[in-house]
């Protein structure tokens, strides 16, 4: 499996705790719940990206463990491979159409079952659960999302919110954790990232990070060659004088997660 092979080639001693952590968790996950009753939320920005490959070394770890991956069927293989979990969408009309792409293309490449819900996040949930029993949403939140406060890596939903288990596998990565493990595993990323955005909400509320133009008019780096990882969402403009919540971030309880 090409994530794990990638990891315990890396001499990042660093990441590699980071990713054996995380890795952790999630087969914590699948160890406590049936499969068929979690769920992933995918929404296109780096760290669900991060998720999404950590989900699928886990389910490779998982079923190898058990011995999932000795048959020589290319199905179980591929199977493996991949992840196929429940996958959820929350499309915005305000997303950048680079974020759909890049969400639907992944989906199609990994396998992944993809729901798309297009009505609002707690109404969604509420859908979702009802219509297929869930226990547990594995989400990309990192320490310093709005949301993350009071969070550990499992954290059931608020008391007002349909009931659930919040598993955060990175929860504890920085931004510099995001960056060195895609580009260490080579895995694909949205294109945003590559013309200066660093934290992605909608097309209303997002510019490149200045803090990564090459002086005036010139053209913008990519989001990895952001040195303060505490400035990544310095690009999120303002339309009011209040922090915009209603971007296209995952938002878990009805807050944003950065992207």
């Amino acid at each position: 499996m090409e994530i794990e092979q990638a990891m315990r080639g890396s001499s990042d001693v660093r990441l590699r705790a980071k990713y054996d952590a995380a890795v952790y968790i999630v087969r914590r996950a699948y160890a406590l719940y049936p499969f068929e009753e979690l769920a992933f939320s995918f929404n296109g920005g780096k760290d669900s990206t991060v998720l999404l490959h950590l989900l699928r070394a886990g389910y490779y770890l998982h079923r190898a463990s058990s011995g999932g991956d000795v048959d020589d069927d290319s199905t179980v293989l591929q199977t493996v491979k991949n992840c196929p979990m429940r996958t959820i969408y929350f499309e915005d009309p305000d997303a950048f159409p680079e974020i759909d792409c890049f969400t639907y293309e992944t989906a199609s490449t990994y396998g992944l079952p993809l729901e798309s819900i297009r009505t609002g996040y707690k109404s969604g949930l509420e859908a979702l659960l009802k219509e297929k029993p869930t226990k547990a949403i594995l989400l990309g939140t990192r320490n310093g999302d709005p949301n993350a406060v009071g969070q550990q890596e499992f954290s059931p939903s608020s008391p007002d919110w349909p009931p659930f288990m919040r598993v955060n596998p990175i929860l504890d990565w920085s931004y510099s954790d995001v960056w060195s493990f895609l580009l260490t595993c080579k895995v694909q990323y949205c294109s945003l990232y590559d013309q200066g955005y660093t934290s992605i909400g909608s097309v209303h509320n997002t510019v490149p990070n200045q803090l990564l133009r090459d002086g005036p008019g010139g053209s913008y780096r990519p989001a990895y060659t952001l040195s303060d990882g505490s400035l990544e969402r310095a690009g999120r403009a303002k339309k009011t004088g209040k922090r915009d919540g209603s971007a296209n971030g995952t938002k878990n309880n009805g807050n944003e997660t950065k992207q």
